[in-house]
C-alpha cells in the first residue's frame, strides 16, 4: 500500500529539523570548548579556528611585571604572542580612547582603572564578561573589587561584569623613619596637625626643605588627594540626594588646606604640582623629605630602601581618625577585539595563577580574592598587613557615573587654579560646580 503524500513530507520534515539539532549542538559545543574556563584553573585547548598569532594588551606602567609573568604562562600554554604595551596612568585613558574610538585599533585587552569602568561600559568600549565568568569565582572576589566593576543593563535581569578585578588600591602616609629620629620623633603623626608641627620642627633643625611630597600635576592622582582630605573633613562630592556639595563647608576647607600647604605653611613641597605618582615616590626616595601620600605600590618600592615606613594617613582632629580613597586595576576586553575568547583566556589565567603569581607581590596594593585577604593578614613576611586592611575601614571612593573623566578634568582645573593662586578655593569650587551643572554632568 502506497504512503500518502503529505507522511513523505512529514518524515521529510522531521529529518531536516533532526538534522538542524545536531547541526545546533555542534556549533554550541565547539563554542564552548573556545571560550575560557573562568573556573579555578585555566582549561587547556587544542588549536580552533580563528587562532590569533598575537594578541594585544595596554596597561599602566607599574602593572608590567605582573602582566609579563601572565604573558609568558600563556604563549607557552596557547602559542600566541602577546604584545604587551604600557604608559603613565596619566596618559592612558585617552590612549585608550583614541586608539579604540578612531577605529582600526588591534588591542584585546586593556586595564580599566576603577573610575574607568561605567564611562568605557556606556560608550561602548567594554565587552561584557557575562558569558566567561561563573558565580563561583564571583563568590570568591572581595565585594568591594567586584562591585565596583559591575554596571546595571537594562536589557539584563542581571548586571553585567566589564572588567575582571587584578588589584585593590587605597592610599597611606609614608614617612622617613630615619629622618624622624634624627629629629627625636619616635612614632608617626596621627593628625594632620602633629604633621605640620613634626615637619616644621624637622625643617627648623635644617634636616629638610619641605615636609611633604604629593602627586599634584593635573590628573587623577590630584583628585584623589582632594577626595581623602575632603572625606577626612566629612564631605563626599555628592549628599544622599545626588547634590553635588564638594563647594560647600568641608569641600572647600580640604582646598584651602592644601593651598595653605603649599603657599602659606611651607609644608608641601612646590615640586608636587609637576609630581606624577611614580615621580613623587622617586623624590621622597631620595631622602630629602619626611612624609608622603601615595599608593601601596609605593610600599614594594619604597621598602628596597631601609628607613621607610608606612602608617595610616591622618585625620583632622575632631573628626574620624584616618581617611583614604580607593583605586585599583581590572581587565577589560574590547568590543572591537577580533579574539575575545582568546582575550578571555589570558584573563583566565590571572585567576587559575593567582597563588603562583601574586598581583599583590608584583604590584603591591591589596589583592581582591577573600582567600588571599585572609591569608594577607597571618603572613608574618608582610609587615604591613594589618594597616593595609585597617586603613580600608577609612576609604571613600570616587564617584561612579558614565561622564566621570570629563567631571574629573573640571575638578583638576578648579584644583589648579587654587593651588597656583589664580583663584581663592570657594572661587574655584563654585565655578567648578556651575560649569559640571552646565554640563549637565550627574
Amino acid at each position: 500500500m502506497l504512503r500518502s503524500k503529505p507522511f513523505y513530507y512529514l518524515l521529510l520534515l522531521s529529518l531536516l529539523t533532526l538534522a538542524a539539532i545536531f547541526i545546533f549542538i555542534f556549533i554550541f559545543n565547539t563554542r564552548s570548548n573556545e571560550r575560557g574556563s573562568g573556573n579555578e584553573a585555566a582549561q587547556s585547548t587544542s588549536p580552533v579556528s580563528g587562532r590569533p598569532d598575537q594578541i594585544s594588551i595596554l596597561i599602566e606602567n607599574s602593572y608590567l611585571p605582573y602582566i609579563r609573568k601572565i604573558a609568558a604562562r600563556y604563549e607557552e600554554q596557547y602559542g600566541i604572542k602577546v604584545d604587551i604595551r604600557s604608559t603613565d596612568i596619566n596618559s592612558l585613558h585617552d590612549q585608550i580612547e583614541d586608539s579604540i574610538l578612531r577605529g582600526g585599533s588591534d588591542l584585546d585587552i586593556i586595564l580599566v582603572d576603577t573610575v574607568w569602568t561605567t564611562g568605557f561600559a556606556r560608550t561602548g568600549l567594554l565587552e561584557p564578561l557575562r558569558n566567561y565568568v561563573t558565580g563561583s569565582v564571583i563568590d570568591k572576589l572581595v565585594p568591594i573589587a567586584y562591585n565596583q566593576r559591575v554596571i546595571s543593563n537594562d536589557l539584563y535581569a542581571l548586571p553585567d561584569l566589564y572588567a575582571f578585578p587584578v588589584i585593590m588600591e587605597e592610599k597611606f602616609l609614608y614617612y622617613n623613619e630615619s629622618m624622624l629620629r634624627s629629629a627625636g620623633i619616635y612614632a608617626p603623626p596621627a593628625t594632620w596637625e602633629e604633621l605640620k608641627d613634626m615637619a616644621k620642627y624637622i625643617q627648623d633643625k635644617g634636616l629638610a626643605k619641605y615636609g611633604l611630597i604629593w602627586s599634584w600635576k593635573p590628573g587623577e592622582g590630584l583628585i584623589t588627594d582632594y577626595t581623602l582630605l575632603a572625606n577626612a573633613l566629612g564631605v563626599q562630592a555628592k549628599d544622599a540626594n545626588g547634590r553635588w556639595v564638594f563647594n560647600e563647608g568641608g569641600g572647600v576647607q580640604a582646598l584651602e588646606f592644601m593651598v595653605n600647604t603649599l603657599r602659606s605653611s611651607g609644608l608641601s613641597d612646590p615640586a608636587s604640582l609637576t609630581a606624577g605618582d611614580m615621580s613623587s615616590i622617586e623624590t621622597f626616595a631620595e631622602g630629602k623629605t619626611p612624609f608622603l601620600i601615595s599608593w601601596a605600590y609605593a610600599d614594594p618600592i619604597l621598602s628596597r630602601k631601609p628607613g621607610f615606613k608606612m602608617a595610616l594617613v591622618p585625620g583632622f582632629q575632631g573628626y574620624q581618625r584616618s581617611s583614604t580613597v580607593t583605586g585599583g586595576g581590572a581587565l577589560g576586553i574590547t568590543r572591537t577585539s577580533r579574539h575575545k575568547d582568546w582575550a578571555w583566556k589570558f584573563i583566565d589565567l590571572t585567576i587559575s595563577m593567582r597563588n603562583e603569581v601574586s598581583a599583590k607581590d608584583q604590584i603591591g596594593g591589596l589583592s581582591v580574592w577573600n582567600e588571599q585577604i585572609d591569608q594577607f593578614e597571618n603572613e608574618e613576611k608582610y609587615l604591613n598587613r594589618n594597616l593595609m586592611t585597617e586603613q580600608f575601614e577609612y576609604a571613600i571612593n570616587r564617584p561612579s557615573m558614565s561622564s566621570y573623566v570629563e567631571w574629573s578634568g573640571v575638578l583638576q582645573d578648579a584644583i589648579t587654579s587654587a593651588l597656583t593662586g589664580r583663584k581663592t578655593a570657594r572661587q574655584a569650587l563654585d565655578e567648578a560646580k556651575a560649569e559640571i551643572e552646565k554640563k549637565g554632568i550627574k
